[in-house]
């Protein structure tokens, strides 16, 4: 479960600098099939990927997370290296992002709020107010 003690956890274990500048994220979930069965459906997803989002003044880190919110080794790209952002905010609970870094295009969605996350809502809301959506 997401909790702040993970994110504690992810900063100390890479030594990131921290200042209201991680936000959870993850993958689009995709439906890979819908069953009719009259009044109700049924549909089966495509197991979604959770990511801490990293953005700093000089580059973007995602982290990638197993079940368990334990961060992973990041995937870094320097504002330089991006081709391509641009965050689209969503009207209640995701904000969508895009990334191209050469070859790499990656759309992910950013979570705006968490239960039991307040930290959530408050890094969303800094990373807004210095811009770091708009690079």
């Amino acid at each position: 479960m997401l909790t702040y003690e993970k994110l504690q956890d992810l900063i100390r274990k890479y030594d990131v600098p921290y200042n209201h500048n991680i936000v959870p994220g993850h993958t689009k979930a995709k439906i890979k099939w819908i069953l009719p069965a009259g009044i109700i459906n049924a549909a089966a997803f495509e197991q979604a990927e959770s990511f801490f989002l990293y953005f700093a003044e000089d580059r973007i880190a995602i982290f990638p997370v197993t079940g368990d919110w334990e961060g992973g080794e990041p995937l870094e790209f320097t504002w330089d290296e991006i081709q391509e952002f641009n965050v689209n905010k969503g009207f209640l609970a995701e904000n969508e992002m895009q990334l191209k870094a050469g070859k790499l295009d990656l759309k992910l969605k950013i979570s705006k709020r968490v239960v039991n996350n307040p930290w959530v809502k408050e890094n969303n809301a800094f990373l807004e107010s210095v811009n770091y959506y708009c690079k």
